[in-house]
């Protein structure tokens, strides 16, 4: 008996060893938007489940988990059936669309999200399978902070590769010469929305860092290097996440900052806790501009104050051909303004599930089922619009039905119902190491689930497994620690 409850420990170990390691592995490898990259999270997710389930098995214990939470991941898997069973066919994409992309793949191979339908039909049932091991680790204090150093850990080295990219003027991520995209690149990233959305999933775990480091009585040298560490994490995080030219990742990093700030009980007083703030804005702003990006941000910027062209009247599917520009993309046919394009996305996605309510068009099919039910040629034409509705919630819904959208997004929104419920409760009096790292969590998964309703962070599966992760620290922090 002994022998199985400590072969049960093992097990417990190694499935909590294999997601930890997954947060770091998963964004270096180019976000795992690269062929291969998906199904490996749906790998070591399944994996890390199995381990999970067989350690409770042979310790003869229950699983802790929130009902809630594992109610709504049981209706994820129910309403998935149909696709996972393969009882239900996806929507097949529109001859011109499947032509057009095949032409942007051959142009620009690594600018393109690699998430083919057997990848997408793995992914998103793993991630919320997922769920249940996270939360019921994280619940104990070594595996909470080790999934939130994890996060931190590889956002940092993201953020160093970005800043050694920039200053080397790289043509390719990791240097690489073959498949350069149109456009900029941010660390492991291709696209700054995404690695801004990255980046917003870890700097509050390193400010929830370094706020325990500074509030906890510092008795040895470690002690105070790591608080040293977390400290340069958190100015480091905030100095990529200044210095690549996405906007909306910023402005959610503003808008949750006070939020993080007045929930853990910071108190700024005294001339040396206003000196410490200003090294940390001034060493902020210096890295912003050693990275080089000043004039690039600039313009990004004043770009959203520059009056649209006008509308030109949507030519009919036969002139498409004709009307493609160099970057194969067919712009200034669509409404202006701050949505833009981005209103006959969701357009094209609410025909689409009006049309397939329940079961969707398929995993991974967005660019079939909108192909079927939009004419516009930006959205048609544009790598971006064809791979991404750029509204996380709709695309979900667009793919898998609305049961399975629902059921997934509960679990993140409940996430956030969770921490801000027990905040409420506790005040404002100052929080305890559990709580802080959840605090924190909720922040970062808060401006990604506010960004995802503009843009796509939740299609990158580095981004999307970060969300998961925060999200289990914060359903974890409703659930009493155990006994050590």
């Amino acid at each position: 008996m002994m022998l199985l409850r400590n072969l049960g420990r093992t097990l417990r170990f190694v499935s909590g060893a294999c997601l930890a390691s997954l947060l770091i592995v998963a964004p270096l490898n180019f976000g795992s938007t690269r062929p291969g990259g998906p199904a490996l999270i749906a790998l070591v997710c399944a994996a890390a489940t199995v381990l999970w389930a067989a350690s409770l098995v042979l310790s003869h214990r229950r699983p802790e988990v929130p009902i809630a939470a594992a109610s709504a991941a049981a209706a994820f898997m129910l309403a998935a059936l149909p696709w996972l069973t393969g009882i239900a066919q996806p929507t097949p994409t529109a001859d011109f669309t499947q032509t057009h992309f095949a032409h942007v793949t051959a142009r620009w191979p690594v600018g393109i999200l690699s998430l083919p339908p057997s990848a997408a039909l793995l992914l998103l049932p793993a991630l919320v399978a997922a769920f249940l091991p996270l939360i019921d680790l994280a619940r104990e204090r070594f595996w909470s902070r080790t999934f939130a150093f994890s996060i931190v850990l590889a956002a940092t080295l993201v953020g160093l590769l970005a800043f050694a990219q920039n200053h080397t003027e790289a043509t390719g991520i990791y240097w690489r010469e073959d498949g350069r995209m149109p456009g900029t690149f941010s660390g492991t990233f291709f696209h700054h929305t995404s690695a801004g959305a990255f980046f917003n999933t870890a700097w509050p775990m390193a400010f929830a860092f370094t706020w325990l480091g500074w509030h906890t009585p510092r008795h040895s040298v470690a002690s105070r290097l790591l608080t040293a560490l977390a400290a340069f994490a958190l100015v480091f995080l905030l100095a990529a996440h200044g210095s690549h030219v996405a906007r909306f990742p910023l402005f959610a990093a503003l808008l949750v900052a006070p939020l993080l700030i007045f929930g853990l009980g910071v108190k700024i007083s005294g001339s040396h806790s206003w000196l410490y703030v200003v090294a940390g804005a001034s060493a902020l702003l210096m890295c912003v501009f050693i990275g080089g990006r000043a004039d690039s941000i600039g313009a990004r910027w004043s770009a959203l104050f520059v009056p649209a062209e006008a509308r030109l009247i949507q030519p009919p599917e036969s002139a498409w051909p004709t009307l493609l520009r160099d970057d194969l993309a067919i712009p200034y046919t669509s409404h202006p303004g701050w949505f833009g394009d981005r209103m006959f996305g969701w357009r094209a996605a609410l025909d689409a599930i009006a049309e397939r309510p329940l079961t969707g068009h398929g995993p991974g099919n967005w660019m079939g089922a909108a192909s079927q039910h939009s004419t516009d040629p930006f959205v048609r034409t544009f790598y971006q619009f064809l791979q991404f509705a750029h509204q996380d919630p709709l695309q979900s819904a667009v793919e898998w039905g609305l049961p399975a959208a629902l059921s997934f997004w509960s679990l993140l929104i409940g996430a956030l119902a969770v921490v801000a419920h027990r905040r409420l409760r506790q005040r404002i009096s100052p929080l305890d190491a559990q709580s802080a790292l959840a605090f924190a969590a909720g922040c970062g998964l808060a401006a990604v689930l506010l960004q995802s309703q503009l843009d796509f962070p939740l299609q990158i599966p580095a981004v999307a497994l970060n969300a998961v992760a925060l999200a289990a620290l914060c359903w974890a922090a409703a659930l009493p620690s155990p006994v050590a």
